[in-house]
């Protein structure tokens, strides 16, 4: 059976069963203990650029708190883009939101789409979520969508 077959199959699936797959299949690729290289050296890269940034004065960061007050990121995707990125293709990507300009980014991965906004403003305040799904990612847990767990 080739992959292209084996999507056609999904696709002439119910709706709830294509969204039971995929749950599973995110469930089971999550609980894979093989760290990406690829991911785990651009996430280090990350973290050693924003360092030197902070140490040098380019950016400043603000306090936990004033991010979490401001829940812009939340509230922007509930009441303005979720109806406009919530699609079949898009479910299980992830979305990153400029907080201050509303702008987003979707994609496969958060280092990806959270580098291509602050590509376009570096002091942007990024907040992340997987579409369709409560968390981006599970730890310990198990993710869940449109009240469907497994």
């Amino acid at each position: 059976m080739t992959i292209e077959n084996l999507e056609a199959e999904v696709m002439a699936l119910p709706r709830d069963a294509q969204a039971i797959l995929l749950l599973r299949l995110l469930k089971h690729l999550g609980e894979s203990r093989e760290i990406d290289p690829e991911v785990a050296s651009s996430w280090s890269e990350e973290a050693q650029k924003r360092d030197r940034e902070m140490d040098s004065g380019k950016v400043t960061g603000i306090s936990a708190q004033q991010v979490f007050d401001k829940k812009r990121g939340k509230e922007l995707y509930e009441n303005v883009i979720r109806a406009q990125v919530e699609t079949p293709e898009n479910i299980g990507k992830i979305i990153s939101i400029n907080v201050e300009t509303g702008e987003y980014e979707i994609g496969e991965d958060l280092v990806v789409t959270s580098g291509k906004l602050k590509a376009k403003q570096p002091n942007a305040i990024i907040w992340a979520e997987r579409i369709g799904f409560d968390a981006v990612y599970a730890v310990g847990g198990t993710l869940a969508s449109n009240n469907v767990v497994f």
